[in-house]
């Protein structure tokens, strides 16, 4: 069959079939046997003028995949104890990785840092954590301990605050401290009430690993926001650690309260 007579081929076979269906079963199956026939024509003709072609299934392609770990993995089978200090802001002036000075083996860092991805993500994807947080009477005085303590050190380091811009740069610090409270109790969640050895709190390593994925992860989308509240910054002091003080600091404050009830990580 030539393709140019394949429309009025559809066509001549919905009519014969039309006749069939009238003499043989009435006038309900016909105009059904008319429809079909004609919206069939019609498709093989748009077909015909290539307004449209049908699309073979073929083999799927290997596509682009990202190359940072966004679902978390399971714990390491081996997540050390580390003792947590009070955080210092110089802590966070170099963007070495984290625990360097504990040398730990290739493999174990490459766990602890995948499994620190998938944290980071659930953590910074958390829907209305700061509304959440602010409503619980047991973490939000973590949070606002938190950013007093953010902002007392910028202004002891020489950083003039904007009046007009301190709501953005408050809320960025609450972000970055709720942020810490909640991985401090997911961390009470898993291990259960805080050790302390003095002033150490006892944690994993893989919190030190989230702390800095998270960090990294919301500087650029908090920098606005704090920039805004500032007047003017010192020429030795870097704004941005800031952040990553804020939450390492709701971190370290949190874990000295009870294991949580309402506002829960998992």
């Amino acid at each position: 069959m030539s393709r140019p007579y394949r429309r009025p081929v559809v066509l001549g076979v919905t009519l014969v079939l039309s006749v069939v269906a009238l003499a043989r079963f009435g006038i309900l199956l016909t105009i059904l046997v008319m429809v079909i026939g004609v919206t069939a024509a019609v498709l093989v003709g748009r077909h015909q003028a290539g307004l449209f072609t049908v699309r073979k299934k073929g083999a799927r392609a290997t596509g682009w995949r990202p190359t940072v770990q966004h679902q978390e993995l399971p714990t390491p089978t081996d997540d050390p104890v580390i003792a947590f200090a009070e955080p210092v802001v110089e802590l966070f002036t170099s963007r070495t990785p984290p625990l360097a000075h504990l040398q730990l083996k290739a493999g174990l860092r490459s766990q602890l840092d995948g499994l620190a991805l998938g944290r980071t993500k659930r953590i910074i994807e958390a829907p209305d954590l700061l509304p959440h947080a602010a409503a619980d009477a047991e973490s939000w005085p973590h949070v606002e301990a938190a950013v007093r303590k953010s902002l007392d050190l910028a202004r002891a380091r020489g950083v003039e605050l904007l009046p007009e811009g301190q709501n953005g740069l408050n809320q960025a610090l609450a972000l970055s401290a709720t942020q810490g409270v909640l991985l401090a109790e997911w961390r009470q969640l898993e291990d259960g009430k805080t050790i302390w050895d003095g002033a150490s709190a006892r944690v994993r390593a893989s919190d030190a690993f989230t702390i800095q994925r998270i960090s990294e992860a919301m500087e650029r989308r908090l920098l606005p926001d704090l920039f805004a509240g500032i007047a003017r910054r010192p020429a030795d002091f870097e704004v941005r650690l800031l952040l990553p003080y804020a939450l390492a600091t709701a971190f370290y404050l949190r874990l000295s309260g009870n294991p949580p009830h309402a506002f829960a990580a998992a």
